[in-house]
């Protein structure tokens, strides 16, 4: 278990918390996604936490509204910071930057430590769809056009730690190799930077850095359980991305990530759930709509998980709607007249006292 800064505790047994995304890739998006932190706060859709997944700069980033205005804990991810096409990522830049970040608050940061090149490689010739990860894949690009011997994070990894030390910020593994369809789940690449997304969390919990996981992706409910046994060894709480236990929920995504992600975190292997919408693989631009219905299905397979889990007080509410359900001899959560069953309503004919 680990706790954020502001005090969100995360793993071990506390609730399975939800995490939302929102960011920009262009400037003509900025006021959209304003408006869905907004939508957000009026709707009292609050996740547990957010991550600003902005590609350009800005002069007031969205993460200082996700603080300033939301009052969440906010995440970003490290090669999004100052990446160029023609000069990749250079490491004064990101380090600077990566410091800015943590005196504004910054409360954990996804570093793609193992964006390999031997892992691509092997990719391209074993996988169906070799990778699907922006950071990953902006840390394999600066990796070839810097001719880097080895990624520049990891380059710099016990720079990052101190930071992190310093700043007290959680460093949350960036997954570069998720499967991208359930047919490539629990593949040797898979499995080969699982177990290096293990070395590397061990050698950072040695240090004393507060450490997040992400991984799995795509991933069907058996390979869930399978996977579950070696992401358990991490001794960290885990983020996955997904998971998405089938390719074939198009325009339904959020359904299938909420299935995923309440078994996985029933498995013991998702202890935050992302936020996912019903166009992950359909459209590029979300709406508001679309983010609150992310929202809320994350929220639910939260709690449907905590439920299996015994965590203190998520069966509160499932006891009040069934005391509301005896009392007033309805079916409807809010006591409201049911007439589906007519005359032969099986609460009323059985109700002889």
């Amino acid at each position: 278990m680990i706790t954020l800064k502001g005090g969100l505790t995360i793993g071990g047994d506390s609730p399975i918390r939800v995490n939302c995304n929102v960011g920009c890739n262009c400037i003509s998006e900025f006021e959209s996604e304003v408006s869905k932190l907004k939508l957000i706060q009026s709707c009292n859709e609050l996740p547990d936490m957010m991550m600003d997944l902005s590609l350009i700069d800005f002069k007031e980033p969205l993460y200082t509204l996700i603080r300033d205005y939301l009052r969440l804990p906010f995440g970003v991810v490290l090669a999004y910071q100052k990446f160029s096409k023609s000069k990749g990522l250079q490491w004064r830049d990101i380090k600077d930057t990566f410091i800015h970040l943590c005196r504004n608050g910054v409360s954990f940061v996804t570093v793609h430590f193992t964006a390999d090149k031997d892992l691509l490689e092997k990719a391209k010739i074993v996988r169906s769809i070799p990778m699907t990860s922006r950071g990953g894949g902006i840390v394999l690009y600066d990796t070839e056009i810097n001719f880097r011997k080895q990624n520049i994070f990891r380059e710099h990894i016990d720079e990052i730690a101190d930071i992190a030390l310093k700043y007290d910020v959680a460093i949350s593994l960036g997954s570069s190799f998720r499967p991208a369809t359930i047919f490539d789940a629990c593949d040797s690449i898979h499995i080969e930077e699982t177990q290096r997304q293990l070395c590397i969390c061990r050698y950072l919990q040695d240090r004393g850095v507060k450490v997040m996981v992400e991984n799995i992706g795509h991933i069907s409910l058996d390979k869930i359980a399978e996977h579950s046994k070696l992401l358990k060894e991490f001794n960290a709480p885990i983020m996955p991305l997904g998971p998405l236990p089938t390719d074939t929920a198009i325009n339904e995504d959020h359904i299938a990530n909420a299935i995923g992600a309440s078994f996985a975190a029933y498995n013991g292997c998702a202890h935050i759930i992302n936020c996912v919408t019903r166009y992950e693989h359909s459209k590029s631009e979300i709406t508001q709509e679309a983010t609150i219905e992310a929202i809320k299905s994350a929220k639910l397979a939260a709690h449907i998980a905590d439920l299996s889990r015994n965590i203190n007080g998520a069966k509160n509410l499932d006891n009040n709607i069934t005391e509301k359900r005896i009392e007033r001899l309805s079916c409807f959560a809010d006591g409201s007249m049911c007439t589906r069953c007519s005359i032969v309503c099986p609460l009323k004919l059985t109700d002889h006292d």
